[in-house]
């Protein structure tokens, strides 16, 4: 398995704000290898690992970083960004969600955003938490993003939504 070197920017970041994750419901879209949403269910958090339903050995990988980190009680489900379904629609009430280098193809900014902008209507007291490395454009001046540099300096931290 590859871990994005966003994704250890999220799951630092993750580590630094500990605290805040304790007894909160996450979600971690297109988790992968699952780095951040591992970091954040061993911080307390009750965590949703997601990726995409048409890549069922990214959904094993999922799986296994929670065999790995002893996580029996994190959730592993297939949502495809962009796609409205009934698991997505379904989802408990969420605290917090997070995608490290979901903006890495262009091609999937629109399905990304129109995920997250569901998912932040739907949750109106949630925070997006991402990383990115930046490739193509500002992308934190283009949704309005607060954002924090992040210490390596090669990736951004960024929240929007809530209150």
């Amino acid at each position: 398995m590859y871990v994005w070197p966003s994704a250890v920017v999220l799951a630092q970041y993750l580590w630094k704000h500990r605290e805040e994750l304790r007894s909160r419901t996450v979600l971690e879209l297109g988790a992968g290898a699952s780095l951040p949403g591992v970091v954040a269910a061993r911080c307390g958090a009750k965590v949703i690992l997601s990726d995409s339903d048409t890549k069922p050995l990214t959904l094993q990988n999922c799986r296994r970083s929670c065999d790995a980190n002893g996580l029996t009680e994190v959730q592993v489900l297939g949502l495809t960004w962009g796609d409205i379904s009934p698991d997505l629609v379904l989802l408990p009430e969420l605290d917090l969600i997070l995608g490290s280098d979901v903006f890495y193809e262009p091609k999937d900014f629109e399905d990304v955003l129109v995920t997250v902008a569901f998912l932040l209507q739907k949750n109106p007291k949630a925070q997006f938490w991402t990383t990115y490395q930046e490739r193509r454009s500002r992308l934190w001046v283009l949704f309005n993003c607060r954002c924090v540099l992040a210490p390596t300096g090669r990736s951004r931290c960024c929240s929007t939504g809530g209150t």
